[in-house]
């Protein structure tokens, strides 16, 4: 399964620029069926901080990393785990359906 991660949004103080929720999507994929989770986390920090980074400096990669941390491994594969089962299940309902609709002399 491949799992793609991006940023949604960012929210932040006008003042220091500091962020403090981000709202990301966890995109997956399984042959050719699909799924997302959106979610948001809630971040602290010092804009006084010697490593703060300014908002127009961050990357994608540099908040990501804070919601994965913010997130964390267990919940992550958690989520991960979840929806392979969802996509498993797609796929077979696929593959295996209960019902076919059509005409035989339209084919």
């Amino acid at each position: 399964m491949e799992t793609i991660w991006n940023i949604a949004n960012i929210k932040r103080i006008p003042s220091t620029g500091l962020v403090i929720e981000v709202t990301y999507i966890m995109k997956f994929k399984k042959k050719e069926v699909s799924d997302r989770k959106v979610g948001m986390v809630t971040l602290e920090g010092d804009p006084s901080s010697q490593d703060f980074i300014p908002f127009d400096e961050l990357t994608e990669e540099i908040v990501l990393g804070w919601v994965q941390s913010a997130v964390g491994t267990d919940s992550i594969n958690k989520i991960k785990q979840d929806f392979e089962s969802r996509l498993d299940e797609k796929i077979q309902r696929i593959e295996n359906p209960e019902f076919i609709e059509g005409l035989p002399w339209s084919r």
